[in-house]
């Protein structure tokens, strides 16, 4: 059986994970909360507040510390709005908009394999 074009990529990779850019990547923005929040921040940007009602789950220190994490990695950037009282939104920059196929991808993934997510049941 012929492999995909993908696949011979995948292993023609070093297996050597400090020079393969699957590892580095996921090193990146691995992790629950980090693409989740890139997930929500490329429908639009929203404050912090905006992010905690929307977010399922996500306590106000994880929020908060994967926000700095984000904006230190520019994948998001942090714009405090000169109003009264002052606001705070986070929006992608460059770098996590480019992020945009990926998030397709993983989409059309998710859809053909897991479905739909259930309701969480409130506890």
């Amino acid at each position: 059986m012929a492999e995909s074009k993908a696949s011979e990529e995948l292993i023609r990779e070093s297996p050597i994970e400090e020079t393969c850019p699957i590892v580095n990547a996921i090193r990146e923005i691995g992790g629950e909360w980090k693409l989740i929040v890139i997930r929500y921040l490329a429908d639009s940007p929203m404050g912090f507040n905006e992010l905690m009602k929307t977010i399922p789950d996500v306590n106000s220190k994880t929020l908060a510390s994967t926000l700095k994490y984000l904006e230190e990695r520019e994948i998001i950037s942090r714009e405090v709005e000169s109003t009264r009282p002052f606001r705070v939104k986070y929006s992608l920059t460059e770098k996590g908009s480019s992020l945009g196929g990926a998030l397709s991808d993983l989409r059309k993934w998710g859809e053909q394999w897991i479905g739909k997510a259930k309701p969480r049941a409130k506890h």
